[in-house]
């Protein structure tokens, strides 16, 4: 019977190099399918179902991280940069498969609870926080960086991808998220890994107070050359300028109610648990000069209302830089667009990273916000008006 399939392929050459370069780009097609499936976050959610912060909930917390927001997956963290780094994430993921049907829940938590320290290393956050690192990893990354499109990562090549994002090298910039923080000093002085700071930065984040503890534990060992508990205004630049009204260029000066010396406040006025470790103040610090509880309904207020706006412009957000990437796609001119767009994220970005949904400054950050929705709203225009 084989020699009989081998005589007919012999006798129909033409039909059977036709049908194989069919069957071959048909299996391929189907692989690359396959691979894009098993890499998306919902694949990932079958093993990973769980809801909030912690083992077995990862999916469900990159959701709500700053990562998930960017559009950053589970495999342009979890698997190194290039087609080999890639094949070697698929593989990885291949034994867990395995592990899942093999161990305990137990044994899964275990695991979950401890990762290993080289899970996703120091370099690998620099390739898109950091220039130089993005070139150091890029120029030694063996094989190429992608046949097809696979995930956000194999593209990612700095500056370019990290002020489309609106993000800061962190290795030449001491401006970061909001605070004064020099990352190549703790990294090349003191030996710091990103993820002694930045522990569970996307699946088991820390609170405000953890992370405020843990700098000043490490401050009050180094004494006096780093800044202590009553320096805030040394760090905390974002929380001062947005008191201030000042910050983002194109908005008028709106100076804080609460804030400077007509009102004659400072920082511990409000955050008054500071000397017991809480270091953020809620609703009720208002009753502590104001006898009226109808200032703490004007703090909720404002907190709801601006969270609200945030969410709102980020989902906006994911709208815009899919047309802009679309528009790229097409070969539209795209620069004056893609300005605007980083305008807007950057002031979005200035009222995120202040922390207090709009409390600090209300007034200012409506203006901020509405800034934003305008500059949104403008890209869309440009783009129009482009092809």
């Amino acid at each position: 019977m084989l020699k009989n399939v081998f005589d007919w392929c012999k006798r129909h050459i033409v039909l059977f190099t036709i049908a194989a370069v069919v069957f071959v780009v048909m299996f391929g097609f189907i692989n690359v399918q396959i691979l894009h499936m098993t890499s998306e976050p919902e694949f990932c959610h079958l093993c990973h179902p769980a809801q909030g912060f912690g083992p077995l909930a990862e999916v469900d917390s990159w959701e709500h991280s700053a990562h998930g927001d960017a559009g950053v997956s589970c495999l342009d963290c979890h698997g190194r940069p290039g087609l080999i780094g890639y094949a070697k994430a698929k593989l990885g993921g291949l034994k867990d498969t395995y592990m899942q049907l093999t161990i305990s829940r137990e044994e899964k938590l275990e695991i979950l609870s401890n990762p290993h320290e080289d899970l996703v290393p120091s370099w690998h956050c620099l390739y898109c926080h950091s220039d130089e690192g993005n070139k150091i990893v890029r120029e030694t990354t063996r094989g190429p960086m992608k046949l097809v499109n696979m995930r956000m990562l194999d593209d990612v090549v700095n500056p370019e991808f990290r002020e489309r994002k609106g993000l800061a090298d962190i290795m030449e910039e001491d401006y970061v998220g909001g605070v004064h923080f020099d990352h190549s000093l703790h990294i090349e002085e003191f030996d710091l890994t990103c993820r002694d700071c930045h522990f569970g930065v996307v699946h088991n984040p820390a609170t405000a107070t953890d992370r405020m503890n843990f700098c000043l534990t490490c401050h009050a060992d180094a004494g006096g050359d780093a800044p202590q508990m009553a320096d805030c205004k040394v760090c905390h630049e974002t929380q001062v300028a947005m008191n201030e009204g000042t910050g983002v260029e194109g908005i008028e000066t709106i100076p804080s109610l609460m804030y400077g010396d007509a009102a004659d406040m400072t920082c511990t006025d409000c955050h008054t648990g500071v000397t017991k470790g809480v270091f953020r103040p809620s609703s009720a610090t208002c009753t502590d000069c104001h006898d009226d509880d109808t200032y703490k309904s004007i703090f909720n207020e404002w907190a709801e209302t601006t969270k609200a706006r945030i969410e709102t412009l980020k989902a906006v957000r994911v709208e815009v830089e899919a047309a802009l990437l679309d528009a790229d796609a097409a070969k539209r001119n795209t620069a004056e667009a893609w300005a605007t767009y980083e305008q807007a994220l950057r002031n979005l970005k200035f009222v995120r990273n202040d922390g207090t949904n709009g409390v600090h400054n209300y007034e200012y950050v409506t203006a901020i916000l509405d800034s934003v929705a305008a500059d949104f709203k403008k890209v869309m225009t440009q783009l129009d008006s482009v092809w």
